[in-house]
């Protein structure tokens, strides 16, 4: 979104997910070195783990 003003959160989200990563990836998470290694990976699951749901919400728990 080159000279675009983003008004929202979500819109300043969509911009940055959709650029390039500086070593030219479209997909930064596709770049050896801007993407997240397994071992990162592991560590954000056990500090994030807790933050998850436990399981699947079920249509009476949204009503």
């Amino acid at each position: 979104m080159p000279g675009r003003i983003c008004r929202t959160a979500d819109e300043a989200f969509t911009a940055g997910w959709e650029e390039p990563c500086d070593h030219g990836y479209a997909d930064p998470g596709e770049c050896p070195t801007c993407g997240l290694t397994d071992e990162e990976i592991a560590r954000f699951v056990i500090l994030l783990g807790d933050l998850a749901p436990s399981g699947p919400a079920s249509a009476q728990d949204a009503a």
